[in-house]
């Protein structure tokens, strides 16, 4: 309880503030705030009530396994249910919407409660799964993983994002109240962006690193395998009291650093994950890559060179401080994207500030531009003997320039100069 309750305040730490930005940020934002602390509260009822008598641990690896995938095809009817519930209610030719959907709102109802009744048993059998690849990696104190990890599906709140205008620096962020219409975001965002002369972004996340960790209900195992670890490394980062976990959200390079390593332990603790309990999904999941790949380079348009371009393009733009002309750039560029089916709702410095910190692809991530840190975990990863190995080192950086001499002082022991 005493971790869970560091971790809730340390979620909520922002960069120190200049002028009086936090108290008129609060007004701007009043009554659309993310209620955490009540989240929290349900969420630890749930799981402490189902850990008193875990059903699960009376099923075998592979009864645990189908009881998971039964979960997720339910979930993807659940989602089709509300797809063909929401058409009725928007086509202008239904004169009693209610009375057309009564039967799929009453399908829809049922499958709720069932999933409602398996969803703290799915949640553990994944927790489970998960954990015995932390095991392996050498996470564990007495059997036990620590942080032991633990996880809710829940819906997501959105997250405002606020760079500076003049360079891509997240300088703070809030959570927001799921549920806000595209209407109320982008009253939001230009309320901020007018008041403080700044670029916001409201973002969807793909999970959320409280404690338990909070992961949207999706059909996809194998994302939702990924996103478990994923959150977990932010949690650990935390526990262990590691530099870029304490200043994660008061410094660039610790989050670049922190998200880059998330994702490089979800990729591969994904695939443990899958190949041990759910063979024919780590099968597919092969073919889809090699489908992806083939259709990314036979698509004409390419999504992560054009994007790439963009970023390295703004950042020149900016360091000559021309502040509105890459502004004028951005949105033309996102004009492209949405013409060749990549809906960008808004494309500007917060975005890039939010989604240039994920960058561990080989190269480097296209949002990331030519920003250093991603390659150089990357790096750290492939000299690691192992992904324990490697985490741990992590967790010991202090940032960007520490990560520089550990990778300078890994050369100089392998070539034997000094």
């Amino acid at each position: 309880m005493v971790a869970a309750g560091l971790l809730l305040a340390l979620l909520r730490f922002e960069a120190p503030p200049y002028g009086d930005r936090e108290a008129h940020l609060d007004r701007i934002l009043a009554g659309k705030h993310f209620d955490l602390a009540g989240w929290w509260i349900e969420a630890m009822a749930a799981k402490l009530s189902y850990e008193l008598i875990p059903t699960h641990e009376g099923m075998s690896d592979a009864e645990q396994a189908a009881f998971v995938q039964d979960y997720m095809h339910d979930v993807a009817e659940f989602k089709r249910l509300v797809g063909q519930i929401e058409a009725i209610y928007s086509d202008p030719k239904v004169g009693d919407a209610a009375a057309a959907s009564a039967g799929l709102r009453a399908q829809r109802d049922a499958l709720r409660a069932r999933l409602n009744v398996r969803q703290a048993i799915v949640e553990a059998i994944l927790q489970d799964q998960v954990q015995s690849v932390l095991r392996e990696e050498g996470f564990a104190v007495a059997g036990q993983v620590m942080p032991p990890l633990r996880f809710r599906f829940t819906e997501l709140p959105d997250l405002l994002v606020i760079s500076r205008r003049d360079k891509i620096e997240r300088i703070a962020s809030r959570e927001l109240a799921a549920g806000l219409t595209l209407e109320e975001k982008a009253r939001l965002e230009e309320a901020v962006d007018r008041r403080f002369d700044v670029s916001s972004l409201v973002t969807p996340i793909g999970g959320l690193g409280a404690y338990p960790t909070m992961l949207p209900e999706t059909s996809a195992l194998h994302w939702v395998i990924g996103v478990i670890a994923h959150e977990w490394v932010h949690n650990y980062l935390i526990f262990t009291l590691s530099p870029v976990g304490l200043n994660f959200f008061s410094s660039a390079e610790a989050r670049t650093i922190n998200e880059t390593a998330a994702v490089i332990v979800e990729r591969e603790i994904r695939e443990r994950v899958a190949q041990r309990y759910y063979p024919e999904l780590s099968a597919a999941l092969a073919s889809d890559t090699q489908a992806s790949a083939a259709s990314d380079t036979n698509h004409k348009f390419d999504f992560r060179a054009e994007m790439r371009r963009t970023r390295e393009r703004v950042d020149e733009l900016l360091a000559q401080g021309r502040v509105e002309e890459a502004e004028a750039y951005m949105e033309q560029r996102r004009i492209l994207f949405v013409q060749n089916g990549y809906l960008i709702r808004k494309l500007n410095q917060a975005y890039f500030a939010f989604h240039g910190a994920y960058n561990a692809d080989p190269g480097g991530s296209p949002a990331a531009g030519k920003d250093p840190i991603g390659p150089a975990v990357q790096e750290l990863r492939r000299r690691s003997p192992s992904l324990g190995a490697f985490l741990r080192e992590i967790a010991a950086i202090r940032d960007f320039d520490d990560l520089q001499r550990r990778l300078q002082a890994g050369t100089r022991d392998a070539t034997g100069k000094t």
